[in-house]
């Protein structure tokens, strides 16, 4: 925070920061302080697209002399960033000052031929228009997929589903950029079936229409230029921790309450949600053994709480869209279960630190002791394995990590060997023995006689959790 400061302060010469920094200030009480907060924000909120960045930085610097903290709160979460919140698409972060179009929707979605089509995801960013189509049936691929290899299937089902962007005169041919299913893969029967797609066109201000092969029916929408910033706290409920920022409001309509959650952090975070459960990649806070984590404690890293302590359940796979740095979820759940209480367990951050240390292949062991430095932890390397084979030597490369004092503790870390003779796809180790060693197995030629270890993305907690308190749902979008 401090060198963000030291960048605000650097706008002005030292007349203006004489104009705007007040010698002397009257004693006030804590009511008063944070009157003079709220208001301060609220305007800049509402008047923020008639504020330059300076004239902004100059309401901090006059609000920070007057309540004389820079790190309390909503003031940290307010003005380290900006943020563009776009109803539907998610929040995101404004740095560069891009230009944001929000959707208006005409058609978004229609049911035809058994099959329930979504439009989702959709907004604007400069030149480029971004999109989600989303289909939900009980066979998406009948008639084309028997017999024919799992590779081609999504190749088959773009194909049959071809789409078409129609705006400004000209029909464009919609390429995927993003696909996601479910279903059976090795049966050939999916039940959803979603594309992203991203067009670059010259102005994005003006109506577009999906035409989907084989359905009537025609997905719409308007983008229209949206200049309204917000901040996090003003979409619900929002704190600040470790720099990373979690914010999260609901609304109530028939269908029950759509929960939405957003998590800002200038750091890579490890996404632990799948299908409501917590995969093995990212180990919940203060467990180094997969098999020590109790079951219900997998359960409980992120979750929605009425009033009366209850939790609220999902409505199902069909009630969550993944948007722009968060999820919206819908729950089962009426006005009457305000206020909630969102919970958020600790997260994994995944560092871009990548270290390569050279080890000489034994014709049977050897001892190690090498150390290597990450930002918040150790990898030491005790001892490399060699077990011959028939045409390819296995290895074991044995290590510990130990976790740094401080809110960030590396628990995992990718690795590689250069000269593998067969790599894996994913080659993070986080699941120590039960002596808190870590096992590294690796498959080389008989005549390699030295191998190049690489150690990469580190995967650390970020230690602190986050209960939000939303008390009562936002208007109905």
């Amino acid at each position: 925070m401090r060198a963000d400061w030291e960048e605000i302060l650097d706008l002005w010469e030292e007349k203006e920061l004489a104009y705007f920094l007040p010698e002397s200030l009257p004693e006030l009480d804590d009511a008063i302080y944070q009157r003079i907060e709220k208001r301060t924000l609220r305007r800049i909120q509402k008047e923020r697209s008639h504020f330059s960045r300076k004239q902004i930085a100059a309401a901090v610097i006059c609000l920070v002399a007057i309540l004389g903290i820079v790190g309390r709160e909503p003031i940290q979460a307010a003005f380290e960033k900006l943020f563009h919140y776009l109803p539907g698409a998610g929040i995101y972060t404004n740095d560069a000052e891009n230009t944001m179009y929000r959707a208006e929707m005409v058609t978004d979605h229609f049911e035809e031929n058994g099959v329930k089509v979504r439009l989702k995801n959709v907004y604007g960013e400069n030149q480029t228009v971004k999109l989600e189509v989303e289909l939900r049936g009980d066979d998406l691929g009948k008639g084309i997929l028997e017999g024919r290899s799992e590779s081609k299937h999504l190749e088959l089902l773009e194909e049959k589903y071809q789409m078409t962007l129609s705006y400004d005169g000209k029909e464009q041919v919609l390429s995927s950029a993003k696909v996601s299913f479910s279903g059976s893969r090795n049966e050939g029967k999916y039940v959803m079936y979603s594309m992203g797609y991203e067009v670059q066109v010259e102005n994005p201000a003006q109506t577009y229409e999906v035409h989907i092969a084989g359905f009537d029916s025609v997905l719409s929408f308007t983008l229209v230029p949206d200049t309204g910033m917000v901040q996090p706290e003003n979409i619900g409920a929002s704190q600040t921790k470790n720099g990373i920022t979690v914010t999260a409001g609901a609304e109530v309509t028939e269908d029950g309450i759509w929960f939405e959650y957003y998590v800002l952090s200038d750091e890579r975070l490890a996404e632990t949600d799948e299908t409501y459960r917590f995969t093995a990649i990212t180990l919940p806070y203060g467990y180094f053994r997969w098999n020590d984590v109790p079951e219900a404690e997998l359960y409980q890293q992120r979750y929605v709480m009425n009033g009366k302590g209850e939790m609220l359940y999902p409505r199902g796979h069909r009630w969550k869209d993944d948007v722009e740095n968060g999820k919206r979820i819908l729950y089962e759940g009426t006005a009457e279960d305000f206020p909630l209480t969102f919970y958020q367990a600790a997260f994994t951050g995944v560092g871009e630190e990548r270290e390569t240390v050279k080890i000489p292949v034994p014709e049977t062991n050897a001892e190690l002791s090498k150390t290597i430095d990450f930002p918040y932890g150790t990898v030491t390397l005790e001892q490399i394995q060699t077990q011959p084979g028939d045409g390819v030597n296995e290895l074991e490369i044995i290590y510990r990590i130990q976790p740094k004092e401080g809110k960030r503790k590396m628990y995992g870390v990718f690795m590689q060997v250069q000269e593998a003779v067969e790599k894996e796809a994913k080659e993070l180790t986080i699941f120590p023995e039960e002596d808190g060693t870590y096992h590294f197995p690796v498959k080389i030629s008989p005549e390699t006689k030295e191998i190049t270890l690489e150690l990469y993305d580190p995967y650390y907690w970020i230690v602190d959790d986050y209960t939000l308190i939303i008390e009562a749902p936002n208007e109905t979008k």
